[in-house]
């Protein structure tokens, strides 16, 4: 199909008005499904495909040629192009962030900040995934930097392989440049293959990874490689001058249509990224030369339909302030929201916190179940048709405005004039000297410099201020006079009014219980048993309450089993029992449960399989503590269940003579179906009403384990009573946050439920209580 002859142009510039414009119609995309429709649009995979067009070739030339840039050169040139505009936007959406939102979400947006002036984002947001301090989160004001994140790892990545290779090839085999050349495009489409092999494979095994991840993502831009070292700079076949038409139409339906039609969130960078790409592909070739250099001289091979439309100055303009307004539309327009959300005052301000932060890329992740549906039809579903419609607006004008800013005063006068000179830069002063010559770019470097410091400082600057205030707190929690938490429910203890509520709300990771710093858990990656410190990787063994005795009770099961540990602890050291926690997060003793967002959890039905095997071979003397009942989805809606691997599970235990303690769980915080509630956030920034969930939404009349247990050896723990009353399960009970997230309870609260659970253990003897 290709005509190798040479274009004109293929020795000078490869630069094309309508790929220009081909990156504002992209941008165009991103922004409005952002704003209007809340999903995926097919935008940043053309960004990806694009940038992979016009990376590969030039840095090939510049590690075979004797004048090309050196790989530091090359490295300063991509940082020196995307990092003023990035410090910028991150720095100043950072302080509107510290103006607008509570202290509840400043260390989060800080570490967000920093993550993404490291160009690390996506890899910070796929942990956030993983972690149980992070997971109900409300996404990041910097969501959408984690594909630059991936775009950078992956150039520079790909420029240290070009570099070496090219080397190794012509100086240690000294073969030519045309073999070096060769070599590294067989690599190039080897690489592009297995990505997109490893992109497909995760799609159905952790959507959550592959979303993020620069191996899965790869193949995106290796495909822009390839297509632009095979393709761009060349004339197509004179034929296909009666095709440019349809073709660029056809792309152009594949673009735009790819966001209607497919969930990106749920099937991108799998195989039907393939659609938009191939749009974009379309699109590209519509626009390309084609006939001989004759028939191009005579002007009869110009732009016609799709190219010419993308070359319109609406294009070009957006094409020229596509980085830039990538970058400031998210930060403007979660802010915006927040912000117009707060004039209604009340729960439609938290409930627009997490609305606003979610849309597409929310969904993107498959991991944060805090997620708000809402967003799924953009700003109007949040701030209603017509507020919704005049802010979404002003969000698209606001961040043009900066977007144009940004690009005159910042992108622009950084720009490189002139090709530099090649040099290893860091041994070369005078290269140094020249290069810092210009006063006006000295300022500009050093005030980058100084931002950045500012910004990674922020967040554990502010974690310290925020844990001596939070120590200060601790100090007076102790007084269960005032701060009488589920006493108030069980015993009608009396609550002072006016009191801050413990423990603090600022920062999540102080109110997780004492086995997740002691690395007593295993994580999501993990299949074994972990019953040292460290993961394993120490010898101090996982123990707590009384950790010398010889009577040992399992705390079994995740993280609903896992938050009653500060109670058990001190229930085993009032008791004479060591506790071993055997948890895993994510996962329950007995059932192979699915990811949040359904997908497979291998890990969990391996791990389970393990711990069920360690504690039939290893009965403990007083039983296994675990929760027995839990929502009805994944993401908590009720009504609560037994599974029959439940009941299946304590039925095995019963037959291998080991006593259960069969917890009912408490009841998660739903705004309303497949909608969390942040109790945390919500009790921080002072929303009216309770912060909490109607008991009936949750939980059934009885406990459900009650019938689905009988006849098998367990003692049924229902703590109802201590997180619920008059059909209302709040918040805060007895001036004390009842849940740290959306629904796991707070080591306090869990401390100050020790008597009750006690109580329901062992009555008012020593002795195992039996009810089953």
């Amino acid at each position: 199909m290709l005509n190798h002859e040479r274009s004109p142009r293929a020795g000078a510039s490869l630069r094309r008005a309508d790929i220009d414009g081909l990156r504002g119609l992209a941008i165009a995309l991103v922004v409005v499904f952002h704003v209007f429709i809340g999903r995926v649009s097919s935008g940043v995979d053309v960004f990806l495909l694009l940038g992979g067009i016009f990376f590969f070739a030039p840095q090939m030339r510049n590690a075979l040629e004797p004048t090309g840039l050196t790989l530091v050169q090359a490295v300063l040139r991509i940082i020196r192009r995307l990092y003023p505009a990035l410090v910028t936007v991150v720095a100043v959406s950072l302080a509107a962030a510290l103006l607008v939102y509570a202290p509840v979400r400043w260390i989060g947006t800080g570490q967000d900040a920093a993550a993404s002036l490291l160009y690390v984002q996506n890899l910070n947001l796929i942990h956030q995934g993983q972690d149980y301090a992070a997971i109900s989160q409300d996404v990041s004001l910097f969501q959408h930097i984690w594909s630059m994140s991936v775009q950078l790892q992956i150039y520079l990545g790909s420029l240290v392989v070009i570099t070496v290779l090219c080397a190794v090839v012509t100086r240690v085999f000294s073969r030519t440049a045309t073999a070096a050349r060769r070599t590294v495009v067989g690599l190039l489409v080897v690489a592009t293959v297995v990505s997109l092999g490893y992109a497909t494979w995760m799609t159905t095994h952790d959507q959550a990874v592959n979303y993020y991840s620069p191996l899965s993502r790869f193949w995106e831009i290796g495909l822009g490689g390839l297509f632009g070292l095979w393709v761009l700079g060349r004339r197509l076949p004179g034929w296909f001058t009666h095709l440019r038409w349809p073709a660029g139409l056809v792309g152009l339906v594949l673009i735009i249509g790819t966001g209607m039609v497919l969930d990106g969130a749920a099937q991108f960078p799998g195989p039907w990224t393939l659609v938009p790409l191939a749009g974009a592909v379309l699109v590209v070739l519509a626009g390309s030369e084609t006939g001989s250099a004759a028939t191009a001289a005579s002007g009869t091979s110009g732009r016609v339909g799709v190219a010419r439309l993308l070359e319109t100055r609406v294009f070009q303009l957006l094409g020229r302030y596509a980085y830039a307004l990538y970058l400031w539309h998210w930060p403007v327009l979660t802010l915006a929201t927040y912000l117009w959300s707060e004039r209604a005052g009340g729960e439609a301000a938290a409930e627009a916190a997490a609305a606003a932060e979610a849309a597409a890329a929310t969904a993107a992740d498959g991991t944060a179940p805090a997620v708000d549906a809402p967003w799924l039809q953009g700003i109007t579903a949040t701030l209603g048709s017509t507020t919704g419609t005049l802010v979404g607006t002003g969000v698209i004008v606001v961040s043009l405005v900066l977007a144009a800013a940004t690009h005159r005063f910042i992108e622009v006068p950084l720009q490189q004039t002139s090709r530099p000179t090649r040099s290893w830069v860091l041994t070369d002063l005078g290269y140094l000297r020249s290069a810092s010559g210009h006063r006006g770019k000295t300022v500009v470097a050093v005030g980058m410099v100084a931002a950045t410091v500012g910004v990674i400082a922020f967040a554990p600057t502010g974690e310290r201020v925020l844990a001596h205030r939070a120590a200060k707190l601790e100090a007076r929690a102790a007084d269960t006079d005032i701060y009488p938490g589920p006493a108030a429910f069980l015993q009608d203890a009396p609550v002072p009014e006016g009191e801050p509520v413990v423990p603090d709300t600022a920062e999540i990771r102080p109110l997780m219980p004492l086995n997740q710093p002691d690395g007593c858990y295993a994580d999501f990656p993990d299949t074994e048993v972990v019953l040292t410190h460290d993961h394993n990787e120490s010898d101090e063994e996982c123990a707590y309450g009384d950790v010398d005795s010889d009577r040992v009770m399992y705390l079994a099961g995740g993280s609903h089993s896992e938050h009653f540990l500060p109670a058990l602890d001190i229930i085993g050291r009032d008791r004479g029992i060591k506790i071993v926690p055997i948890v895993k997060m994510g996962c329950v003793l007995g059932m192979a449960l699915p990811r949040v967002d359904g997908s497979d959890y291998p890990e969990c039905a391996e791990w389970e399989l393990k711990a069920q095997q360690y504690v039939l071979d290893n009965p403990p003397t007083d039983g296994v503590f675990m929760t027995v009942t839990r929502p009805t989805s994944m993401l908590g809606d009720g009504p609560e269940q037994i599974p029959e691997e439940y009941a299946a599970m304590v039925q095995k235990l019963t037959d291998a003579g080991i006593h259960t303690y069969a917890v009912r769980d408490t009841p998660w915080m739903m705004r309303s179906p497949g909608r969390q509630l942040d109790a945390r956030k919500c009790v921080a920034e002072q929303h009216e009403g309770d912060c909490g969930v109607a008991q009936e939404d949750h939980l059934l009349p009885e406990d459900p384990s009650l019938e689905a247990l009988v006849g098998m050896d367990v003692t049924h723990i229902d703590l109802t009573d201590a997180v619920c009353r008059d059909g209302r399960c709040p918040g805060v009970v007895g001036n004390v946050l009842v849940y740290r997230d959306t629904q796991h309870i707070t080591n306090r609260f869990a401390e100050l439920l020790a008597p009750e659970i006690e109580r329901q253990m062992y009555g008012d003897t020593d002795d195992r209580a039996s009810n089953g």
